[in-house]
């Protein structure tokens, strides 16, 4: 089954030709000195990180107590629709676009921290292998 367009195909055609190549050995490793070389990290990106992930982690949690019985009966029907049980009853989601914004800018704000975290650590220290 091929979904592409026409104006697609052409494109397709040029990206599937080309080999996939696995990243070189050590590419991680060199990635990650850049980073931890770059020097520490300066109280802006720490500020940064709270004004994007505070605010939003705070309405998170303010929706989740003012309408968490409706997200948990959302996703209840969802759960029954995908199984098939009752057929007569649909799924009603309701998504509320502030919240999604706010998942975005927490997730951000996490990308922000993360990196000043990262570049204040000691030479030595192992995030993860």
């Amino acid at each position: 089954m091929n979904d592409l367009g026409p104006e697609e195909l052409e494109l397709h055609r040029l990206l599937s030709a080309v080999r996939p190549a696995a990243l070189p050995l050590g590419f991680r490793d060199a990635v990650m000195r850049q980073v931890r070389d770059e020097g520490t990290a300066t109280r802006w990106e720490w500020i940064f990180a709270a004004v994007l992930a505070l605010p939003s982690l705070a309405y998170l949690v303010w929706t989740m107590t003012a309408h968490g019985a409706e997200l948990g009966a959302s996703l209840n029907a969802i759960l029954v629709a995908a199984q098939g049980l009752d057929p007569t009853t649909g799924a009603d989601v309701v998504v509320d676009g502030l919240a999604i914004i706010s998942l975005a800018l927490l997730g951000i704000g996490s990308a922000v921290a993360a990196h000043a975290m990262l570049k204040g650590a000691e030479p030595h220290r192992m995030i993860a292998r």
